[in-house]
């Protein structure tokens, strides 16, 4: 299989990251948002803090209030591993764009791939469907549809079910791509689109000239590093190696930012400058 992403190490201040809310962080932040960009979001550990079960998961209601106000007057899409009803029941406003499982689902113009993912995915739940080695080491196996899931954030011994999932990842067909995450295991199909080639579409699509990025996963990284022109990406929480421009401290400062962002001006935005035509 191919591990696309390595896992970030957490540090007190990345290494080249800035902090978002100090004066060069603020002044990133309200350049991008100037030009009326696209805000786009990742949900959990993003909008959503982590849960030992990913059903329990909720947006703050100050964060889901705060992204409703934000929507009324700018482009938001989200972006997460979540499948995209599982990712609409948690949200209390529509989003521009919702994309689910890492890319695979809800990209425009990739929905008649979507079969192939799904019956690749199928495929590798009857290989894994009721693993004694998984069972035992605590993993869960979250079924997508077009992306699975391997959880291990119960399970007693970490380390023992990391190394469960890594052994039987190379017996499953056709090969997966691996994004490891917060005591989680992605599995993907290897010609879906990731988070990155998610955001490249719409970038391309929408014909936005700025976009604002916020996630907080190595699955994340796919769009950090890309780099492109007029992207401004921020990672939630620091990471050592991770190739995002900004970061914040925790969760809890998300709802800072979105305070932040509502608070800006709405920039005029010419016709067509970041449309979906």
């Amino acid at each position: 299989h191919r591990r696309t992403h390595r896992r970030a190490s957490r540090a007190p201040g990345g290494d080249r990251l800035i902090y978002a809310f100090s004066a060069a962080g603020i002044a990133h932040l309200d350049a991008v948002l100037a030009t009326g960009a696209m805000l786009a979001f990742d949900i959990d550990g993003t909008l959503a803090p982590i849960v030992d079960h990913p059903a329990d998961a909720r947006l703050p209601d100050a964060v889901q209030r705060g992204l409703a106000a934000i929507a009324q007057r700018s482009d938001v899409a989200i972006i997460t591993g979540r499948a995209v009803d599982d990712a609409r029941r948690m949200l209390s406003f529509e989003p521009r764009y919702l994309i689910g499982n890492h890319g695979a689902e809800g990209l425009p113009g990739w929905q008649d791939r979507s079969h192939s993912f799904a019956e690749t995915v199928l495929r590798w739940r009857e290989a894994l469907q009721g693993s004694p080695a998984l069972c035992a080491a605590g993993v869960s196996v979250e079924d997508k549809r077009y992306s699975m899931s391997l959880h291990f954030r119960r399970a007693a011994d970490p380390a023992l079910a990391l190394r469960e999932i890594e052994r039987c990842i190379p017996a499953l067909q056709p090969p997966p791509r691996v994004f490891e995450g917060k005591a989680v295991v992605n599995l993907l199909p290897a010609n879906a689109p990731d988070k990155g080639d998610a955001l490249r579409a719409l970038v391309e699509m929408t014909r936005c000239a700025s976009m604002l990025y916020v996630g907080d996963d190595d699955t994340d990284e796919a769009v950090f590093e890309l780099r492109l022109p007029g992207v401004l990406t921020l990672r939630v929480e620091p990471a050592t190696g991770s190739a995002a421009t900004l970061f914040v401290r925790d969760q809890g400062e998300v709802l800072t930012l979105i305070e932040h962002i509502a608070l800006q001006p709405v920039p005029f935005r010419a016709t067509g400058e970041c449309s979906s035509s």
